[in-house]
């Protein structure tokens, strides 16, 4: 009796497991509340109290902070915090100034609303035919016939592109900044985030779409799942794969497998429970943990690839993808560099000069090399 008790609760656990597995694949997530508290407001200095632990004393860098009537406070890199309250300096203020008092929440991709607001430059709200209907896509148009396309991670949004489509346009690179299903807006999918496994050919629609509208070649570009979304394209032996020049990966991931493995043993949950757990995972919510490991698509990517991960990742670990990185780096096409003090999607944020830099050099190199426009 004891026995088929204890069976009973492992597999209860699992199950329990395996909802919590699934919850953090839905797309799109819950919205994240207002969680700053501003506490005062004098000249260029902004006090407030932040209710995450993740957060909190942390310095991520350039942040903006996102007010409750629309406006936007732009935050200068460092902050101290004293008794729980943490003090940034503001670069600038858009719209309504801050109150104290307010409820507010920051925000990593900085650039507010579009590509005209954000950063000043004109744009087009286009739409690309794909397997599951028309995808909305920000184009931003520039002198030269290698387009850049930018996928952007889960949960996020097409203002994560900005900052990339900042460099691409100053080194003459038309921009195509995509969604994917399960976005809004997008056509529905099967509300998953499958890493790579099904949004890969939305991906290779975006390309067929730049190359009927002009685009010579691409480069891609991607943050978080949008690196899975990418390898999963040339994995997956894509034909729209041969157009591709060159790719830029922020934040990857590829092994989801094991950064979630890596997260239940940081957790304390025991090997076998939490194998049953993923196992059930795989059959509730279609989980393919294989289809989300990308070390089998590196002998596909032939092209440049420039790869920045945060050294103090605590979404994707830069250890998840050290098996990827290891062989990419082996294969030799691929410069990878793990940032000391960076957060996920946070390198432009914690060094926008370094980033900057990094990016131009590589965006110049491709375009430099043979057949490069």
């Amino acid at each position: 009796m004891l026995v088929s008790v204890a069976a009973v609760a492992c597999v209860a656990l699992a199950w329990f497991i395996a909802g919590r597995v699934g919850a953090g694949f839905a797309v799109p997530q819950p919205p994240r509340p207002d969680d700053l508290e501003i506490v005062a407001v004098e000249g260029d200095v902004i006090r407030y109290r932040d209710t995450r632990l993740d957060v909190g004393p942390k310095d991520l860098g350039r942040l903006a902070l996102k007010l409750p009537d629309g406006g936007w406070v732009y935050t200068r890199a460092g902050v101290s915090v004293q008794g729980g309250v943490s003090e940034r300096r503001i670069e600038k203020v858009e719209g309504t100034p801050p109150r104290a008092g307010e409820l507010a929440q920051f925000d990593l991709s900085y650039f507010p609303v579009d590509p005209r607001r954000g950063l000043g430059l004109e744009y087009a709200q286009v739409s690309f035919p794909g397997p599951l209907g028309d995808y909305p896509a920000w184009f931003v148009p520039g002198p030269g016939s290698t387009w850049l396309i930018y996928t952007h991670g889960r949960g996020s949004t097409l203002r994560e592109g900005l900052r990339v489509v900042d460099i691409a346009h100053r080194a003459g690179h038309p921009a195509l900044v995509i969604s994917y299903r399960n976005d809004p807006g997008a056509p529905r999918g099967d509300g998953i985030a499958k890493f790579g496994a099904d949004e890969w050919e939305d991906l290779e629609a975006a390309i067929a779409y730049a190359r009927t509208r002009g685009a010579a070649d691409v480069i891609l570009a991607a943050g978080s799942m949008g690196g899975a979304i990418t390898l999963s394209l040339f994995e997956h032996g894509s034909a729209q794969a041969k157009a591709v020049r060159g790719i830029f990966l922020d934040s990857p991931a590829l092994d989801v497998g094991r950064q979630s493995r890596l997260a239940s043993d940081a957790m304390g949950v025991p090997g076998l429970l939490a194998e049953l757990g993923f196992l059930l995972s795989t059959w509730r919510f279609g989980l393919d943990w294989a289809a989300m490991d990308y070390l089998s698509a590196v002998d596909d990517v032939t092209v440049p690839m420039l790869v920045l991960h945060g050294e103090a990742d605590s979404t994707i670990s830069a250890e998840s993808n050290r098996p990827v990185f290891a062989a990419l780096t082996q294969q030799g096409n691929a410069t990878i560099e793990v940032v000391p003090g960076a957060q996920h999607l946070g390198l432009w944020n914690h060094d926008p000069a370094g980033f900057e830099r990094r990016l131009s050099q590589f965006l110049a190199s491709v375009a430099a090399a043979p057949g490069g426009r």
